[in-house]
């Protein structure tokens, strides 16, 4: 193990025993190297410093004795009381942590090295250095095994996240949080990273069957702030900084689209003769003036991003607290979106005596989001470059391009008052307990967990373009509660340690949601606020959806010698979702571990200072379907008697009480290794998680008058590796630090079993041995060249046209062959690739030098494949019509293999086949450059730490996909999905 020694602490006496000393030393580690950054706390109160880059420090106490708090990252914590006045030096040591930390895991905590199931985790440091509203997005690339891509780049726009991949194809693949011991679904925006200590994700089915049917997709433990016993703590984190957009996208300007359009339509492209036959007379006129419009630099700006946060922290031997308040604030780079939340945080614990422990864990929030149409960043990619957006006197042209008399003006939901998109949503939630020791090492707890959510989505359009203008307001609620009782018992009894948990929990959930759409409000400043002005309300709709969930858990964690570990666990739940008879379902686990480096017979010495291994096994369930989906349900029919409508109702879904639980049983081996007194460490995790009785709808035949029946049919698998290294690479006695953190996995997602066992559903794209998520087309083999005129005839094209790869064929019996036939058909379709990457993973460097510190992330997810809409040459977008992206496109002088010659008579044949990419890509997702003020500058102002810094985050992307961001988690991008930015932030963190 490292060691952390005061090597001298010299103590001089400025006065008498009873005045105030100044303790005087020098932080080193074993080695002789000085430790920069090394908190030494008078314990009890604020008074505090950090060691300077050379390891020395110096701290005023009122008088001796004096107890200190040594604490340092990657060591730990102890205390040292001085109670001589005479020079004396201290030998203190502080053992790596590594193996040592505790960690949180389901209803309680373990040491790392205790740990028999594959569990991830990040702290609040990891989580501080990415500037996001979302936490998820700061552990982006920290985690092994856990896939994280961005939905969209809209301000608060959510993340998709994976724990080891996809297992159901209709049921919910996403994974359960569990925020300060209480379960929730909902959206986890609302939560402040800066409250974050800790997030775990507990992987494998041994680590989430505690949680039964709500872990089948593994589980992300968050784990809050707390106060600590001391004299109250200040702080201050705060940043702001301006976000661009990462884009490459080269509209054609006005040349560049008449030439296209005229080769579109045969002509030469400089062959200007004919422009009024196909283009607008303004058009005509502008083009000859060279005037020419990019409507994508109207509608885009340079964003900003701020967060601002305010804490206190303290307490005292019975009672300590948290509490936060915390503003933050995103504008996209699309004009008119933006984000915005304020949230407060209160954790406080109190003991009323020496059994009795009471306490509440609580956030309220407010979240205001304003989106914007897809309309002004999908026309501004299409409309003709030669028309501006006004007229010579400056006022807005809702049409302005009299050849396309139904195309709106890009600009116009950008105009004032046209268009509103404004969510806005309040939630509380709260933890209160109460924890009360029966016996020694036995003690019960209560926890009651609320969660309750209301939202208000607002929506209107305008009639700037002489449409008649509409609205509308959804309202949603959501109250669930979460009510547990636990006993825990934890004693060692020599050689033997044993931790048991019992547990009774109930859970429920109300959601309430009503929606009114209407037409024609007379007064249009009021957007949605006044809808019962409206001449006609166009729809009405509320509902009501409830469900619950009763649980029984018991675990038993027993250790022999710290050396032989065993974990049993088993929870039986009951769903209200599924019928009598099927609502219970029962999940196992048992997991053990083997710290071989403890046994006598090994001889790692020093090299390798740590070896554990891991094996588990467990089952878990999945019940994420509509609480009422065995029952049926009804829809409204209407009728004409006479002049008049009737009204009645017909099963719209086929009741099937037959519905039970999907079970995913997953093996894990694990192994845990240090090596060089722990100063590299990590794990090597192999899984392999197989999921049957899929929750699926099978579709029937249409003449039954239904088009599907939701049943127990089909399996996937999903079989990875994961590698998480540590490490301390560089520690010099100059005072230079360098660490490291790397991760990287690979999972493959795969169908093995359908409707009919082995047999794929081609209309769904579901394939056996693919996984879920893939893309089904033709595949490009290029274009065809003038020197293949008579091969592109016979399959009824002609040089310029899109060539399709020949990959399959038909056998004498019709049997595919897959192989080819020297026929393009509907055979020759084909799976071209996946959402799922090959691998992925993320290496984070951490630099610290006399009180500067340098970070950088480098994320990577390779092999997975992209959809490109901004390359969707359907629906006349290639055929001389519409502006487009300057394509390197096929003509008889360039004869490129990218993309078809433009046709003004017709889409290219097999148009979609180009619109499928290599979305592989590296990102340096962040880089944070700060530096910490020396406290012998800040202790006359009474700040104890002063730390300024710069952050970089996705400002460097390397992909084969140069137009936009290739991170998608839908596997496309285009211009109905806002596009992500870069944002560079200037912050400090200040501590009183």
């Amino acid at each position: 193990m490292q060691k952390f020694t005061f090597l001298s602490l010299l103590l001089l006496l400025t006065s008498g025993s009873y005045a105030q000393q100044i303790l005087k030393g020098i932080v080193n580690d074993e080695s002789g190297q000085a430790l920069p950054g090394v908190t030494i706390v008078q314990k009890s109160t604020s008074n505090h410093t950090i060691t300077d880059a050379d390891g020395a420090f110096s701290l005023t106490v009122p008088s001796l004795p004096a107890l200190l708090q040594i604490s340092f990252v990657g060591y730990q914590s102890q205390e040292q009381t001085v109670t001589s006045a005479t020079p004396l030096p201290l030998a203190i040591e502080l053992k790596n942590t590594t193996l040592n930390e505790v960690v949180v895991v389901g209803y309680g905590t373990q040491k790392k090295r205790d740990l028999t199931g594959a569990i991830s985790s990040i702290t609040s440091k990891d989580i501080a250095e990415t500037p996001a509203a979302n936490f998820l997005a700061n552990a982006q690339g920290r985690l092994a095994g856990v896939d994280i891509a961005r939905s969209s780049g809209a301000p608060g726009s959510a993340l998709t996240i994976r724990i080891r991949g996809n297992r159901s194809i209709n049921a919910s693949n996403n994974p359960l949080y569990v925020i300060d011991g209480i379960p929730t679904e909902v959206n986890i925006n609302d939560f402040n990273p800066n409250d974050i200590e800790s997030m775990e994700v507990l992987k494998d089915a041994s680590s989430v069957a505690i949680y039964g049917s709500r872990g089948a997709n593994g589980v992300i433990l968050i784990t809050t702030k707390k106060g600590k016993e001391g004299k109250a703590v200040i702080s201050y984190d705060g940043y702001y900084g301006v976000k661009q957009a990462k884009t490459d996208l080269n509209l054609m300007d006005g040349d560049q689209f008449a030439r296209y359009a005229r080769i579109s339509r045969g002509l030469s492209p400089d062959d200007a003769s004919k422009d009024a036959t196909f283009l607008s007379t303004v058009e005509v006129d502008n083009l000859k003036k060279g005037i020419s419009n990019n409507w994508l630099d109207l509608i885009l700006r340079d964003g900003a991003q701020q967060s601002h946060q305010i804490s206190a922290s303290g307490g005292s031997k019975n009672t300590t607290y948290y509490l936060s308040g915390s503003y933050f604030n995103e504008k996209g780079v699309l004009l008119k979106s933006d984000y915005t939340r304020y949230s407060v945080r209160a954790n406080i614990e109190t003991r009323l005596s020496e059994r009795l422990r009471i306490g509440i864990s609580a956030t309220v929030s407010n979240d205001l989001t304003n989106a914007m149409a897809n309309a002004p960043y999908n026309n501004a990619l299409s409309f003709s470059p030669l028309v501006q957006p006004y007229d010579e006197n400056g006022q807005f042209v809702a049409y302005p391009n009299p050849r396309e008399g139904n195309s709106t003006n890009p600009l116009l939901e950008l105009q004032p008052g046209q268009y509103a998109d404004e969510t806005k949503k309040y939630r509380v939630f709260a933890n209160l307990f109460g924890e009360y020791k029966l016996a020694e090492g036995l003690t019960y707890r209560l926890n009651y967990g609320l969660d309750f959510s209301t939202s208000r989505q607002g929506t209107y359009n305008g009639t700037l373009a002489g449409s008649i203008n509409t609205a509308s307001v959804n309202n949603q609620q959501n109250f669930a509660y979460t009510l547990e009782n636990i006993l825990n018992f934890d004693r060692k009894f020599g050689v033997h340690s044993l931790n048991a948990v019992g547990l009774f929990s109930t859970q429920k959930n109300r959601f309430e949601s009503s929606a009114i759409n209407v037409r024609d409000i007379p007064v249009e400043s009021s957007l949605f606020y006044d809808l019962g002005s409206a001449v006609e309300v166009t729809s009405k709709a509320s509902s009501l959806t409830q469900w619950g969930l009763l649980s029984y858990m018991g675990r038993i964690n027993y250790g022999y010698k710290d050396r032989y570990l065993l974990t049993l666990t088993g929870r039986a739940d009951g769903s209200s979702r599924l019928s009598d008879g099927n609502k219970w379902a029962f999940f196992p686990s048992i997991s053990a571990g083997w710290v071989i480096s403890d046994e006598a017979f090994f001889k790692g010495g020093k090299t390798v200072s740590f070896l554990k291994l891991r094996v588990g096994y467990g089952e878990v369930g999945n019940t994420s379907i509509s609480p009422y989906q065995t029952l049926g349900g009804l829809s409204r029919s209407t009728y004409a008697f006479g002049t008049e409508p009737g009204f009645g109702y017909g099963l719209s879904i086929i009741p099937n009480p037959d519905l039970t639980w999907e079970i995913s049983r997953t093996l894990n081996v694990g192994v845990d290794f240090g090596f060089l007194n722990d100063r590299i460490s990590g794990s090597l995790e192999l899984y392999d998680t197989k999921t049957s009785d899929l929750l699926l709808s099978r579709l029937i035949p249409i003449t039954s008058g239904y088009g599907s029946i939701l049943q127990n049919i089909g399996a996937t698998r999903n079989r990875g590796v994961e590698l998480s290294l540590n490490g301390t690479i560089l520690n010099r006695p100059s005072g230079f630090r360098w660490s490291a953190n790397l991760n990287v996995f690979s999972n493959k997602e795969e169908i093995v079993e359908l409707f009919n066992g082995r047999d794929d559903d081609v209309g769904n794209s579901w394939f056996i041995g693919q996984p879920i998520n893939v893309f089904y087309s033709f595949q490009q083999a290029g274009i065809w060249q003038t020197n293949e005129a008579d091969q592109a005839k016979a399959t009824g094209q002609r040089p310029g046209d899109i060539k399709i790869a020949d990959v399959n064929g038909r056998d004498a019996e019709g049997n595919l062959t897959k192989s080819p036939d020297g026929k393009i058909n509907a055979d020759d379709r084909t799976v071209l690739g996946s959402t799922v990457p090959s691998w992925s993973g993320g290496l984070t460097n951490r630099f610290n030098y006399k009180g500067f510190d340098f970070s950088f992330l480098v994320y990577a997810r390779q092999g997975q494949m992209l959809r490109s809409d901004f390359h969707n040459l359907g629906g006349n977008q290639w055929q001389g019509r519409y502006n487009s992206l300057n394509f390197d496109y096929w003509t008889p002088n360039n004869p490129t293999n990218k993309m078809p010659l433009p046709y003004a008579a017709s889409a290219p044949l097999y148009a979609d086949a180009v619109r499928y990419f290599d979305g592989s890509f590296v990102k340096i997702r962040n880089i944070t450059l700060g530096y910490t003020l020396p406290g012998s500058l800040l202790s006359k102002a009474g700040v104890s730490s002063l730390r300024v810094y710069a952050t970089a985050d996705n400002a460097f992307i390397f992909s084969p996909y140069k137009l936009v961001d290739p991170e998608s988690a839908s596997g496309i991008v285009g211009a109905t999905v806002p596009m992500s930015s870069a944002t560079y932030v200037f912050g400090l963190n200040l501590k009183f």
